[in-house]
């Protein structure tokens, strides 16, 4: 559904949901609209990130769903073997959310960031 202001611009009726709000987290989130849902995809600069999406419909103590990221790949695929999340988690409180984000947030650096200072070390500049 797409409203239309007097001066004749378009105005997308999601851009006026509030977006989830994750203070404590350093990462910003790049924030993508989905039909019924709000994506968030955080970057972390250990290497990991998160994807959680809020879904419009449920009720906020359990809107939300979350994924570990594995952002050092071309593009930021699932990541199941951390002590974080060894799965998707569904069913989330935005508090659940906010929680595993910090706890995502300070894994340690991730194995292909480790290989890779240790690559640069060895590199003449």
């Amino acid at each position: 559904m797409t409203l239309h202001d007097p001066t004749g611009f378009s105005i997308n009726p999601l851009l006026f949901v509030p977006a989830a709000a994750f203070p404590q987290v350093t990462a910003l989130p790049e924030r993508h609209t989905l039909p019924g849902a709000e994506l968030l995809v955080f970057r972390f600069a250990n290497g990991y990130g998160a994807a959680v999406t809020r879904q419009m419909s449920r009720p906020e103590d359990s809107a939300f769903e979350f994924c570990v990221l594995d952002c050092t790949l071309p593009e930021p695929q699932p990541c199941f073997t951390t002590p974080v999340a060894a799965s998707f988690r569904s069913g989330l409180s935005h508090t659940d959310v906010h929680a595993l984000l910090m706890l995502a947030e300070r894994l340690p650096l991730h194995e292909r960031c480790v290989q890779a200072n240790a690559a640069l070390i060895h590199e003449e500049f």
